[in-house]
């Protein structure tokens, strides 16, 4: 698993699908908003650790905790 923290979700959506998991989901790190337009949206958390290896048992699995572009970290 790359480290994705700091990528648009839409950058990191496409970087693990290049990895051969195409189901991944987000949250709103300050809210219940959802991800509509997924490059509006920086990934802040993953729960999977970067240098993890990962395989297409994870479908699912994979969360990222995502904030609006220009809001910052919580």
């Amino acid at each position: 698993m790359p480290d994705l923290v700091g990528l648009d979700l839409q950058t990191a959506q496409d970087t693990v699908q290049g990895n051969g998991v195409f189901f991944s989901v987000s949250h709103d790190l300050l809210g219940t908003r959802n991800q509509v337009v997924d490059s509006n949206w920086i990934v802040c958390s993953q729960n999977v650790a970067p240098g993890q290896q990962v395989t297409g048992d994870v479908e699912g699995q994979i969360d990222f905790g995502v904030v609006k572009r220009g809001e910052g970290y919580p």
